[in-house]
């Protein structure tokens, strides 16, 4: 346990859920009083245009384990979750949504589980059964497929928002810098150590759902474009792939043309400078593509490597730097 002594901190970010926040605190402070452990509760309203901020406030008068805090504009869930991550206190810090399908008494399923499994970092929630519209289950299967190829994770490995994470991730989370975070790809990219839990899925307790299927547009381009390389990776060997066929062709029109086989004239030549130039074209965009992609990791601040523990004489990790990394 670090310095401050807080075991678990609840990070919730809110948008548009003025409705659900009072019962969520009821049913938060009913399941983590019975852990007897330190906790804390930090809510992120990211902008909520509706009454949002002055529940809260009346809440956390009402419940001195809550705190909040009101970002300038709206950011987006993942940008709210990374601020209450950085500001979290727990040894272990529980994510998840502010419409109660993620029913709060589920919580001590995900911390048992890292109880019972100390060499995990994680323990993600996967629902029994989902309790999202359609198209929300297209775009959560459309991003879990994403994030299965970009990463090679095993097909049976579930990702959602309510999930458990310990100190050493969410330290290496709040370094990253990119504006555009996928925070489940990020986690991917931390550590591979991580278990799922079946959990229950309600039905939302207010309200509307904010995703639409905007938004799981832009969430699906975020996974592919700022966190996975594979469209890059894709491209440099698609050029690479189609100036082999170049060349193949080129060689197979010269055989042609020499065995009399072409009669328009020019058109030999012109197939040639066609077939190359796209070949040359395509390799090249491959190519700037390796480079961008050193680029997007050097922008993206993720540290170089993640310590997990130390051992014999080299001193202790800082309280103040647990899981550090470079």
């Amino acid at each position: 346990m670090r310095d401050n002594g807080m075991a678990l901190s609840v990070v919730i970010p809110v948008y548009r859920s003025a409705g659900c926040l009072p019962e969520l605190a009821r049913q938060l402070a009913a399941t983590l009083d019975g852990l007897a452990r330190p906790y804390e509760i930090l809510l992120v309203d990211d902008a909520s245009p509706d009454e949002s901020w002055s529940v809260i406030e009346d809440l956390a008068r009402q419940y001195p384990r809550l705190a909040a805090v009101r970002l300038m504009r709206n950011y987006g869930q993942h940008q709210a979750t990374l601020f209450g991550l950085a500001l979290a206190r727990g040894d272990i810090v529980v994510t998840m949504d502010d419409d109660l399908q993620q029913p709060p008494d589920q919580i001590p399923l995900l911390l048992r589980a890292l109880a019972e499994r100390p060499d995990m970092d994680a323990a993600i929630g996967c629902y029994r059964v989902k309790r999202h519209g359609w198209f929300r289950n297209l775009g959560s299967a459309l991003i879990r497929a994403l994030n299965r190829r970009a990463f090679n994770l095993p097909r049976d490995l579930c990702s959602s928002s309510f999930r458990a994470l310990r100190r050493p991730v969410v330290d290496s989370l709040v370094r990253w810098r990119t504006r555009n975070p996928a925070l489940a790809a990020m986690i991917y990219q931390t550590t591979r150590r991580i278990v799922n839990v079946p959990v229950a899925h309600a039905v939302r307790f207010a309200g509307c759902s904010n995703y639409t299927l905007y938004r799981q547009a832009r969430m699906a381009l975020d996974y592919l474009c700022n966190v996975s390389l594979l469209p890059l990776h894709a491209m440099a060997v698609a050029g690479f792939g189609f100036c082999l066929f170049s060349v193949a062709f080129v060689i197979r029109t010269l055989h042609r043309y020499y065995a009399d086989h072409i009669d328009v004239e020019g058109w030999t030549s012109l197939i040639i400078m066609v077939s190359l130039s796209a070949g040359l074209i395509l390799l090249s965009l491959g190519v700037i593509g390796e480079y961008i992609v050193r680029i997007l990791r050097e922008v993206q601040g993720a540290p170089r490597c993640q310590e997990r523990q130390r051992a014999g004489w080299i001193a202790p990790a800082r309280a103040d730097n647990a899981g550090g990394g470079i």
